[in-house]
């Protein structure tokens, strides 16, 4: 099972793995300039994933609080900050408190599976199907990226056929994972077809009601677009 926390988790172990460390060594700055500023770039998209999740806590009943307090505590994580970068941080952004609240979400994450009400699943349905027919349709994809696209697209239906195997955390996860695969499609494309492409994508995490799993912050849309090159 995928989860937001647990990756976000596992990256900040990684980082922090020398606590007198700099991060411009710990997190290859210097080494592999490319992978090392991606995996910032997805470090801040799921910051933004566990947003939604720590909303759908809080209204399963949740106690949240502790949890909306730490997002601080991480994006600071994520961006070294107030520390120069070639400065020993590591001990001081990745705080006991910090790792701790961060597997305690990834844990809540994990035991809050509620099944997708029976209305959203057939508007995902038909969204699904939208996105396969302009997979048909594009010529200007490689065949990688629509190869990707359609392990997503066949993910999520397995998430919606076989929910007692799967649950929301696994669907939203695959949502968030075609998210960005279709703004990589955009990047891709050229013409409509690559502003249908970024519609798409934009229908997942739409601010209003529409979206399937709700609003996603500017910062982890610009990440997603750079991402897509």
């Amino acid at each position: 099972m995928r989860n937001p926390a647990h990756e976000l988790l596992e990256l900040f172990q990684t980082w922090g793995e020398h606590p007198g460390g700099s991060p411009i060594k710990t997190r290859r700055l210097e080494d592999d300039e490319e992978n090392a500023l991606d995996e910032h770039l997805q470090a801040m998209c799921l910051l933004a994933a566990m947003k939604l999740s720590v909303d759908d806590l809080e209204r399963g009943g949740y106690r949240v609080k502790s949890f909306r307090r730490s997002f601080r505590l991480w994006t600071k994580a994520i961006m070294n900050y107030p520390h120069a970068w070639n400065a020993a941080s590591n001990g001081s952004v990745f705080s006991v408190h910090a790792m701790d609240t961060l597997e305690n979400l990834a844990a809540a994450i994990d035991g809050h599976l509620p099944a997708p009400t029976p209305e959203r699943v057939v508007e995902i349905m038909s969204y699904l199907d939208n996105v396969v027919s302009l997979l048909g349709e594009d010529q200007n994809l490689s065949p990688e990226l629509r190869l990707h696209v359609s392990k997503i697209v066949q993910t999520i239906r397995s998430c919606i056929a076989e929910e007692s195997a799967f649950g929301e955390t696994d669907l939203k996860q695959s949502l968030y994972d075609l998210w960005v695969a279709l703004y990589a499609a955009a990047g891709q494309s050229d013409g409509e077809t690559r502003g249908r492409w970024a519609t798409m994508a934009e229908t997942i995490y739409r601010p209003a009601a529409a979206g399937f799993i709700g609003s996603i912050p500017g910062l982890a849309i610009s990440a997603a677009q750079l991402v897509q090159g």
